[in-house]
C-alpha cells in the first residue's frame, strides 16, 4: 500500500547544474533558477461525418530551457555564453552532411549535454534531466541600478536543445 505520510517532497533549491566543466565552470557554479521546458505533442484532428476527433499526434515539441545566473564581478559566466554564441555564429552549415563545422580547427561546433540533477533530502543526486545538443538562444539584459541596495546581479539565458532525458 502506498505511504503518503512518508512522502519527502521535492525542494526547489536542491539542484545541480552540469555542463562542460573545462568550457563553461562558472556557468554551472552560478546557475541560481532552472525554468525546466514545457514538452508537447499535438493533436491530431481526424475528420469524421460530423466532428473531427483529435488522436495523439506524432511529433514532440520541446520549449527552451531557462536558467537565471549570478553574474560575478568580473563577468566569467556572461562572457561564457557571449563567446558560446558568437562561436556557434560563425560556424558554417554544411547542408550535405547535416554536420556543423568549426572554421578554426575543423572541429565539430560547441553543442554540449546540459544534465540538471534533482538531489534529495540528504544532497544525493536521485533524478536528473538531460539536454542533449544544447545551445543557447538568447543572453538576457543586465540591469545596472545605482539606486537600489547592494543585490547581486543576475542575467537571463536560454537555450535550444535536440530533446531531453528524464533518468
Amino acid at each position: 500500500m502506498l505511504d503518503l505520510c512518508s512522502t519527502n517532497y521535492f525542494n526547489p533549491t536542491n539542484f545541480k547544474v552540469t555542463i562542460s566543466k573545462a568550457n563553461y565552470p562558472f556557468l554551472a557554479f552560478n546557475a541560481q533558477q532552472i525554468n525546466h521546458p514545457s514538452m508537447d505533442v499535438d493533436a491530431v484532428p481526424v475528420g469524421h461525418r460530423l466532428a473531427s476527433i483529435p488522436f495523439t499526434g506524432d511529433r514532440i515539441e520541446f520549449g527552451a530551457m531557462s536558467m537565471e545566473v549570478m553574474l560575478d564581478e568580473n563577468l566569467k559566466v556572461y562572457g561564457e555564453i557571449y563567446n558560446w554564441m558568437e562561436r556557434n555564429l560563425e560556424t558554417p552549415h554544411n547542408l550535405n552532411s547535416g554536420v556543423l563545422y568549426n572554421k578554426g580547427d575543423g572541429g565539430l561546433a560547441d553543442y554540449q549535454d546540459i544534465r540538471i540533477q534533482m538531489l534529495n533530502s540528504n544532497n544525493n543526486a536521485n533524478r536528473e534531466f538531460v539536454y542533449r545538443n544544447a545551445f543557447p538562444i538568447s543572453l538576457g539584459d543586465i540591469a545596472f541600478n545605482a539606486s537600489e541596495e547592494a543585490t547581486f546581479i543576475t542575467c537571463n539565458v536560454s537555450f535550444r536543445f535536440d530533446y531531453f532525458e528524464f533518468i
